[in-house]
């Protein structure tokens, strides 16, 4: 499978849930937002405007302190700009990891001050707590594996010949038009 999942758990990392951060909640989830728009800017700049499917097929949201990114194209892992070899996904990954390390250093400090503030209503636990997944991260892996299924049983040409049954598609095509020039 092709799709892409670079999806990083920043509670994890630090230890704790989003329920952790007491009345500081609305300013952890503002970090993870935080997050979340500056990898959405990046992949805004990186992204081939050429391959609009895989532009639109990036799934790209926050559960709880998890950044959930993610593309079910089948061929979204080797999208790359012109003239570099280089898979975009890779840059992108990097930018997430980057994204959650810092969203982490400023989570750590909420933490702390929530920690301090209840005292001891503070759980102390963290992460490994008996933690059940929310009802959307099942939900939407469930769809995201679907979608990455569907991807996968049926090539692009398949999907392109479905789509505009009158136009050739496929390596004739391209030989022709070569010849044609």
């Amino acid at each position: 499978m092709s799709a892409v999942d670079i999806s990083v758990d920043v509670g994890q990392r630090i230890g704790a849930r989003l329920g952790d951060f007491g009345r500081f909640r609305g300013d952890a989830e503002d970090v993870m937002d935080d997050a979340l728009l500056s990898f959405r800017e990046d992949l805004q700049a990186v992204w081939p405007v050429d391959t609009g499917t895989s532009l639109q097929g990036w799934d790209t949201f926050v559960d709880g302190l998890v950044l959930v990114l993610r593309n079910a194209v089948e061929y979204a892992s080797f999208v790359h700009v012109a003239g570099d070899d280089t898979p975009i996904v890779e840059y992108l990954d990097a930018q997430a990891q980057t994204y959650a390390r810092q969203a982490a250093t400023e989570l750590r400090g909420l933490l702390a001050r929530a920690r301090r503030e209840a005292g001891a209503q503070a759980p102390l636990f963290g992460a490994r707590g008996v933690q059940r997944p929310s009802l959307a991260s099942v939900i939407g892996s469930a769809i995201f594996r679907a979608t990455a299924q569907a991807f996968d049983r049926r090539g692009a040409r398949t999907r392109l010949r479905e789509r505009f049954p009158d136009q050739p598609i496929g390596r004739a095509t391209s030989r022709r038009r070569d010849r044609v020039r």
